[in-house]
């Protein structure tokens, strides 16, 4: 068991600095200092360092605290072709493919930072850190647009799924990954939606917006849980985490287009017309009950596979938090529907209703998934 007395893990900070302490490092965080640090001895150079962030970083998290972070677990290590010198000497008509510009370096760098502080906040955070994630995400879009000036601005956040894209060898494991960047930076611009939605909603409605949004955080986590652990349980399927972060890019877009409304409404006191029929206790029960199945279940059952399926226990805590993250979330949009005008009120008591009924599959997205 390896010690160390860290101020904390400071900005870039080297995989082989891992020794007999913490030295080398080049500025300071104030996170929990003077922390000691017990590292099992099996962990090594980056993973001892994701090991002792993991440790310090808990809830509330700053910004600061994120953008102080080392870079590890490096997107480079899933990407097989990253510099491959003697691949680019083999195949020279392919060589652009193998070697990395200095735009492609800066471009993995930008990468790393993003992916290892949604990592962090994603392990430790809570619906409040994650604003603070969006704003770790800005600085960084930030210091990465100061070193490539002539790339747009609307392009930057392309540049982390153009670059993992461009180095990918196309391995099922990268392929996987290419798929949870491409979901997490869809999360972070619904997520900045949101922190820019909270900065900009009228003053009287701010409390009653951050508990619809704190709502909504749990609910879509929660969704997302009951999906991936009950009613699509292939884990014998290698193509399960890219449908996996499909289904939560599409989440994330939907709930972007749901805020414009909602803006529009409460802002502009733009009317909206209810699309769907409400749902009904009924039919939600139904709906839960109909995915609490997997929708493998009759496949494992005849392969005689039935360890797979989800426990009772399993089901049963994963529907318990299902329906309570629901219920409060609907509490939270009642509460600014009381708030507002009758005809914004109902207006906003409209869209609760279509977003219910799409969140059970009875109307269509706003946004449709394109394959």
């Amino acid at each position: 068991m390896k010690f160390f007395t860290c101020s904390l893990l400071q900005v870039f900070v080297l995989s082989t600095m891992i020794g007999s302490g913490c030295s080398s490092f080049t500025s300071e965080s104030s996170i929990n200092p003077g922390d000691t640090i017990a590292v099992p001895d099996y962990l090594t150079g980056e993973d001892s360092i994701a090991y002792i962030e993991n440790t310090i970083i808990q809830s509330p998290i700053t910004a600061e605290d994120l953008l102080s972070l080392a870079e590890v677990h490096s997107v480079e290590g899933w990407l097989g072709y990253y510099n491959n010198l003697d691949m680019a000497k083999e195949y020279p008509e392919y060589a652009e493919r193998f070697l990395a510009t200095a735009h492609d370096s800066a471009s993995l760098r930008l990468a790393n930072r993003f992916m290892r502080m949604a990592d962090l906040v994603n392990q430790n955070g809570d619906a409040m850190d994650k604003l603070q994630w969006a704003i770790a995400v800005n600085a960084a879009l930030d210091t990465f647009r100061a070193e490539m000036p002539a790339l747009p601005s609307d392009s930057t956040l392309d540049e982390i799924e153009r670059v993992t894209d461009k180095f990918s060898s196309q391995t099922q494991t990268e392929m996987n990954y290419q798929c949870r960047v491409s979901a997490t930076v869809d999360y972070y611009r619904t997520i900045e939606a949101y922190r820019i939605w909270l900065e900009s909603v009228p003053r009287d409605l701010s409390p009653l917006a951050q508990e619809e949004y704190i709502a909504w955080h749990d609910l879509n986590k929660a969704r997302y849980s009951f999906w991936r652990d009950v009613s699509y349980t292939q884990g014998w399927y290698s193509m399960k985490p890219m449908e996996t972060a499909f289904y939560y890019e599409s989440l994330s877009r939907n709930r972007r287009a749901e805020l414009e409304l909602e803006r529009g409404i409460i802002m502009n006191s733009k009317p909206y017309k209810q699309m769907g029929k409400t749902v009904t206790t009924a039919q939600w029960e139904k709906w839960i009950t109909t995915h609490s199945v997997p929708e493998d279940a009759d496949l494992l059952i005849e392969l005689d596979d039935k360890d797979r399926l989800p426990s009772d226990s399993l089901v049963a805590e994963r529907v318990g938090t299902l329906k309570a993250t629901f219920s409060r979330w609907i509490a939270a949009r009642q509460a600014i529907a009381a708030a507002l005008s009758k005809e914004q009120g109902d207006a906003y008591d409209n869209l609760t209703a279509d977003i219910h009924s799409r969140f059970i599959g009875t109307l269509p997205p706003l946004i449709p998934y394109e394959e």
